[in-house]
């Protein structure tokens, strides 16, 4: 058995260039299902450290018409060792661009390093330091 998330985002082509940008994910090329036109339809990540996340298009019955995308009760959050803190600062300054910041990048009671946003797809994410 395995578990699969997926983010309904708009704009899902940009999207995906971005999360390439954010993150050095690369496409799990196995995982790609891509429309007549070639735009991407459900796209999977692969990350450097072994996990995966999946972005579908927000479109026809996914959409919610005239309602901006807002994010919702699901977050994705990505962990770093904390010899990676150069790895989370990159990332967090560019999902910050257009980003709601429900909490910037800041130390808390359980670790040095955390955040919580809603990107400007609409993902809502934690980053933060964990584990050594």
């Amino acid at each position: 058995m395995r578990l699969a998330t997926w983010s309904y985002v708009d704009e899902l082509d940009n999207a995906v260039k971005f999360y390439q940008e954010v993150f050095g994910a690369k496409i799990k090329e196995n995982e790609v299902w891509k429309k007549p036109d070639g735009t991407y339809f459900i796209c999977t990540f692969e990350l450097d450290g072994g996990g995966t996340f999946s972005l579908a298009a927000r479109e026809g019955k996914d959409a919610i018409e005239g309602k901006a995308n807002t994010g919702n009760i699901m977050q994705l959050c990505m962990y770093y060792r904390k010899n990676e803190l150069d790895k989370l600062e990159n990332a967090y300054a560019k999902l910050i661009v257009g980003a709601e910041i429900r909490t910037p990048l800041e130390s808390s009671e359980f670790t040095s390093h955390t955040c919580d946003l809603i990107d400007k797809y609409g993902v809502r994410w934690c980053l933060m330091v964990w584990g050594e």
